[in-house]
């Protein structure tokens, strides 16, 4: 009768070392996971410097615009408009309203961005969709200090079968801020400018036209 008691017995005896291994690997693989979770969200919650954003508060407000328009590497026309820079709440994100009102020659045309530094890419973007129904453009960007400059590369299909290679550069100058758009050449990347703007900023509590 006490036989089969005796051999569970020896058998949990047995079983104890193992459980107790596990119980360490068990413990160790919890101790891995709560340094490792840690140090993700100690990554995530990373301090972005406040110069990072110094750009993009730069461009706030109501801004008169210049337009000149480049064909073959020369001006050919002009059109003026409005841009209106608004941040989002934590001003970590700027949204652009750019409108030209319709002429003779061309019709009204309207703008929507929003850019800011991207914490994940670590540069900062721009998305771009407006009235010439092209694709969205998104543009990526770093900010030359030394020379106040905005500079961002871009690359988009022509809807021929082409990428076509755009660069955009964004000097700031107090009240005055000049962007100029360029397009690479596809056999040679020769920098041609298609579009240069010159906004000025309009006093606070100026009224919209």
């Amino acid at each position: 009768m006490n036989a089969p008691l005796r051999l569970a017995s020896s058998s949990f005896a047995a079983r104890e070392p193992w459980e107790k291994a596990l119980r360490i690997v068990a413990a160790l693989l919890l101790a891995f996971l709560a340094t490792w979770t840690g140090s993700v969200r100690g990554q995530t919650a990373a301090v972005i410097p406040a110069s990072v954003y110094v750009p993009l508060l730069m461009e706030e407000g109501v801004w008169d615009a210049d337009v000149t328009f480049y064909e073959a590497d020369k001006p050919t026309s002009r059109a003026t408009g409005v841009q209106i820079n608004t941040p989002l709440a934590n001003r970590h994100w700027m949204v652009n309203e750019f409108r030209i009102p319709a002429t003779e020659k061309t019709p009204a045309y309207e703008g929507h961005g929003v850019w800011g530094y991207d914490p994940v890419a670590k540069t900062y973007v721009n998305t771009w969709v407006d009235t010439n129904d092209l694709a969205v453009r998104t543009d990526y960007g770093f900010w030359y200090e030394q020379e106040s400059t905005m500079i961002w590369s871009s690359k988009q299909n022509d809807g021929n079968g082409h990428f076509v290679d755009y660069r955009i550069t964004e000097e700031f100058r107090g009240v005055t801020r000049v962007m100029t758009f360029y397009q690479l050449g596809l056999a040679t990347p020769n920098a041609h400018p298609l579009v240069r703007i010159v906004f000025t900023k309009r006093k606070s509590g100026a009224l919209l036209k």
